[in-house]
């Protein structure tokens, strides 16, 4: 029903107006009856009637001063003018407030039924017009706010303010939410969620989807609601709930701060919803503040000390949990720890095909700190799982494996100590079961194929001797020297001479 207040300072006239008219009948619910303009004004900032019937002459405030004042604050009822015969010229400056309807004391029936026929009407069309407004905003409001918060358009083009300005109701500003789609990006937020409340359903980009709410105090408790709803559903999202804007024209604001609350969610378990007011004090660390433990883990995973790399790699993730290290410079740090792992088993001498899937590791897409943690265990114990299968494979052939080691390093520095410590042999009985394997000595073998690269480096590049010298590991340029001479019958230049003739 339409509400309707009148507005007379004479008693009699106010139950003749009441009288004079079959308002319930014609869908009116009388809220107010005033005696006077400042009676009526608070009467109607109270209601927010549809229709104000109002005499022209009255004490404190007249008819003109409240039709003028009520719109000041910005409330639009239709409004029926009642004056006196002389009042009539004085009535028709109310034109200028925009008043379409008046009558003249005594109105007569017909009079009456005349105007609030055209009343209705009018109400009628507000209505309609309302209706249609609604439905173009529905539909045009969150195109427009999709394309703002992608960047394609800004609050300052076009009409994009005569559009979503109107949108504003009190003081409660807006808030954007983010919803990123776990398990399948084809999902989209049921409208049941945010049905009685002001909102609009924004399509991002891929498994992103976000709603452009008005804000309310308890919104984090609402979201924690629809987050519990969803899982019960087998549905997996996060939700980041950006910080308060005071009108959709700067929405972008928070949008950013939800990006910015989305990132936490690596650092929580949950995946529920996290709020920008409770959690943006709460600082991303860039710094590689773990590195050194790392570096711990590398000598662990050469020692094949499974025990202590899993607690190693335990006490790195309680550090980046505790500093919250970046989801990036995670990334970096298990990347280093993965490739160290692969580089030991090349070194062990282990085929390709038998390394742990490093790519499939690495590609994997986890959704918190706690599932890297939790993969890179798994894939520590497979691989050292590998590491010993291997090493009791060959236990009796470690001559071989040690033999293909020289082979790939020999232009390190190398010695005997070293690689029996490397493979777990004493190097004393090292060097002895080598001689009687290859026939030379360690060094002596290491030498051969030092000198055996040298020749074919001379024959084949341009680079200097003492270059050459260099890059097969030889610190010192004499001792290569000797070494050559020892093993070919020419100096270097010679053989270099020789072998272009």
């Amino acid at each position: 029903m339409y509400k309707v207040i009148f507005a007379d300072d004479e008693p009699f006239a106010l139950e003749g107006i009441k009288l004079m008219v079959e308002w319930e009948e014609l869908g009116f619910e009388v809220v107010g009856m005033c005696e006077n303009g400042e009676e009526a004004l608070a009467r109607i900032e109270e209601c927010k009637p549809d229709l104000v019937v109002t005499d022209i002459r009255m004490p404190v405030i007249d008819g003109l001063e409240l039709i003028e004042r009520v719109q000041k604050a910005g409330s639009d009822p239709v409004f029926i003018i009642l004056s006196g015969y002389n009042d009539f010229e004085y009535a028709r400056s109310a034109l200028r407030y925009g008043v379409k309807h008046y009558l003249l004391k005594p109105a007569l029936d017909r009079e009456w039924d005349a105007v609030i026929q055209l009343v209705i009407q009018e109400l009628q069309h507000r209505e309609e017009q309302k209706v249609r407004n609604n439905l173009v905003a529905n539909r045009l409001v969150p195109t427009l706010l999709a394309q703002m918060l992608r960047g394609e358009i800004s609050a300052a083009d076009g009409n994009v303010g005569e559009i979503l300005d109107p949108l504003a109701q009190g003081d409660q500003g807006w808030r954007y939410i983010h919803v990123e789609w776990l398990d399948s990006p084809e999902q989209e937020l049921d409208a049941r969620y945010f049905l009685s409340r002001k909102a609009y359903a924004i399509d991002l980009f891929g498994s992103q989807d976000g709603l452009v709410m008005e804000s309310f105090p308890e919104i984090e408790k609402w979201a924690q609601q629809v987050y519990e709803d969803l899982r019960e559903q087998g549905i997996e999202c996060c939700l980041s709930i950006g910080p308060r804007v005071d009108s959709l024209r700067h929405i972008a604001d928070s949008y950013a701060g939800s990006l910015e609350t989305s990132v936490h969610h690596f650092f929580h378990v949950s995946g529920g919803p996290l709020d920008y007011e409770t959690i943006h004090h709460k600082h991303i660390n860039y710094d590689l503040n773990a590195v050194s433990i790392v570096d711990d883990i590398h000598i662990a995973i050469e020692a094949l000390q499974e025990k202590r790399v899993g607690e190693l790699i335990k006490q790195m993730f309680v550090r980046i949990s505790d500093n919250k290290t970046a989801r990036e410079v995670v990334h970096l740090l298990v990347i280093r720890i993965i490739l160290k792992s692969a580089a030991v088993m090349r070194e062990m001498g282990i085929d390709s095909e038998e390394l742990p899937r490093i790519r499939d590791f690495l590609r994997k897409e986890h959704r918190c700190l706690r599932e890297v943690e939790e993969s890179l265990q798994v894939y520590m114990q497979h691989y050292l799982s590998q590491l010993k299968q291997h090493k009791d494979k060959f236990s009796g052939h470690p001559l071989r494996v040690i033999e293909r080691y020289i082979q790939e390093h020999y232009r390190e520095t190398l010695t005997i100590k070293e690689i029996g410590e490397r493979f777990f042999m004493n190097p004393v009985y090292l060097g002895q079961a080598f001689m009687k394997r290859c026939g030379v000595g360690m060094i002596e073998y290491i030498h051969d194929l030092r000198i055996h690269e040298a020749k074919r480096m001379l024959c084949e590049s341009d680079a200097t001797i003492r270059v050459i010298s260099e890059q097969i590991g030889y610190a010192n340029y004499h001792h290569f020297l000797k070494e050559f001479e020892k093993r070919v019958s020419d100096k270097p230049a010679v053989y270099r001479q020789l072998c272009k003739t």
